[in-house]
């Protein structure tokens, strides 16, 4: 479930010829990363940290053309509500992919998506564990992409082939503020093979989200964003909160 993973400080690399009269030129960053704390961690319009507050951190690499990777870290809870026992407080995600640019703002991606969860899991629980094939396409302040589940979809039984639609606009509306809304959607297939009931009508939604977000110096923001679905509560409610409700949550990032 992801959802946007170790926190790093990165080191921007120079070129300098000593003794030589041409000024020296800044290599290209190939390494920088962020980290997020925030109130309530949502992810594909669920609450992934069941209410709690979270903290999330990711490193990337290469930003530029070519092939670019990532991985991510977050602080969840959603697996210890669905199977008591279980210990299961971290997502770690790993991306593999190729980057296209075009045109003054164009972007293409295409790539690969780990998603583990590790810890300690009860005899009887599945592991949710995912892989899922992206694409993504961006163009100045709109982007797409969806993530295809290759195997079955966060532990649900039968599910390969599952997918997730996101779609993203973003307008800045003044120097250091920038609005965004966001559409998602999620299509669970197959069906339980012990009941026979449909994936499709049990767990697919529409997520939806409005947020600003505000910049500051050091390389630091604020985001305040307002999320809701159309999941249904009698599925999607642990332990009497309801996950795909109604959500206030407030990111605090720094980006190194």
């Amino acid at each position: 479930m992801k959802a946007k993973l170790p926190p790093c400080i990165v080191f921007p690399l120079a070129l300098a010829i000593a003794g030589s009269p041409a000024r020296a030129e800044e290599a290209p960053q190939l390494v920088y990363g962020y980290v997020q704390l925030m109130n309530n961690y949502i992810g594909r319009g669920l609450s992934q940290s069941v209410g709690e507050p979270s903290v999330q951190a990711e490193v990337d690499v290469n930003p530029g053309e070519g092939v670019y990777g990532n991985a991510s870290a977050v602080r969840i809870g959603w697996i210890d509500k669905i199977t008591p026992g279980n210990r299961v407080h971290y997502e770690i995600d790993a991306v593999l992919g190729y980057r296209w640019l075009f045109g003054h703002s164009g972007e293409v991606r295409a790539g690969v998506l780990q998603l583990q969860f590790p810890g300690h899991y009860v005899a009887h629980a599945r592991r949710p564990d995912t892989t899922e094939v992206f694409a993504f396409v961006g163009w100045h302040g709109l982007n797409a992409r969806i993530n295809y589940d290759v195997t079955d979809s966060f532990g649900t039984p039968d599910s390969r082939g599952s997918w997730y639609l996101d779609t993203n606009a973003n307008w800045p509306v003044a120097p250091r503020w920038n609005l965004a809304a966001h559409v998602g959607r999620r299509h669970s297939r197959g069906t339980d093979p012990q009941t026979g009931a449909s994936n499709e009508k049990r767990f697919s939604y529409t997520d939806y989200k409005l947020s600003v977000a505000r910049s500051f110096v050091h390389a630091t923001s604020l985001t305040l964003a307002y999320s809701w679905t159309t999941a249904d509560p009698a599925i999607y409610t642990l332990d009497g909160y309801d996950v795909g409700g109604r959500h206030v949550s407030v990111v605090l990032e720094k980006d190194f």
